[in-house]
């Protein structure tokens, strides 16, 4: 067997230190037991207490901490990154997941508005303020922030502001990817499809069987391919949007 058919297929984040936002449930909550597996020391920022997912962490052995605040809230979250650096070590990892995702139609207010863009947008860009000088500094940077396949063909269960802030978190990465790159820092997006999550468990769901995958995404279906971004197996990616979304819809 040739050295290239024997390398491993395991990822790796052993050394790494992890923010995960949104940590607490849903999407969050699975990407960060799936760093903290793979040997990350992961950091959850979550509103809501993060107890569950930091006890699961506990369960399997991995090093996992909590951090109660509003991503919204740029100077919480400036404090919590530096708390994090000293209880854990410099941040080599941002998993932006925190989100909100309102019913509603194309004008749901203005209030409501402000609302899902801070939270959405601006929370993913006060991460990486907070933690891209120190990435670019050491070399060495990995950021996956999570959009929506609402920025691409709009909410179907959702409000405006919700696609047109996971439109902006495309963008964001694409620009942060392209400034990052020189420094050693990567930045990529996934987005994906109907998950089953507390976050949407008010809003109807399509039928899964008119779904090409048959059913619906599950957060671990998200994990997987966030742990693979933040590795050193996807060293030569960066800028990319990662569609995962069971095939509903195909990006040209």
């Amino acid at each position: 067997m040739s050295a290239r058919m024997a390398v491993s297929r395991n990822v790796s984040l052993q050394g790494h230190v992890a923010i995960v936002s949104g940590g607490a449930r849903g999407i969050g909550a699975a990407v960060a037991l799936e760093l903290a597996r793979q040997g990350a020391r992961v950091a959850v920022f979550d509103a809501l207490s993060a107890g569950q997912t930091l006890a699961d962490a506990a369960s399997q052995g991995a090093v996992c901490k909590g951090w109660q605040l509003d991503i919204s809230d740029e100077q919480a979250v400036e404090g919590a990154g530096a708390e994090v650096e000293s209880a854990l070590g410099p941040v080599s990892i941002v998993v932006a997941a925190a989100g909100v995702m309102p019913s509603g139609a194309v004008d749901s207010g203005i209030a409501q508005w402000r609302r899902v863009l801070a939270v959405n947008l601006d929370g993913a860009r006060h991460l990486i303020a907070a933690c891209y000088p120190g990435m670019a500094e050491r070399g060495d940077g990995r950021i996956v922030l999570v959009s929506s396949v609402a920025a691409r063909q709009g909410g179907l269960l959702a409000g405006a502001e919700y696609s047109a802030s996971k439109g902006a978190l495309v963008s964001l990465g694409r620009h942060v990817a392209r400034n990052g790159a020189a420094h050693g820092v990567r930045c990529n997006i996934v987005s994906p499809g109907v998950i089953e999550t507390d976050m949407n468990a008010h809003l109807p769901k399509p039928d899964p069987q008119t779904l090409p995958a048959r059913r619906l995404g599950t957060p671990q279906d998200v994990a997987g391919p966030v742990a693979f971004l933040c590795s050193d197996r996807a060293n030569y990616i960066t800028g990319v949007e990662m569609p995962v979304n069971g095939g509903q819809l195909f990006y040209p």
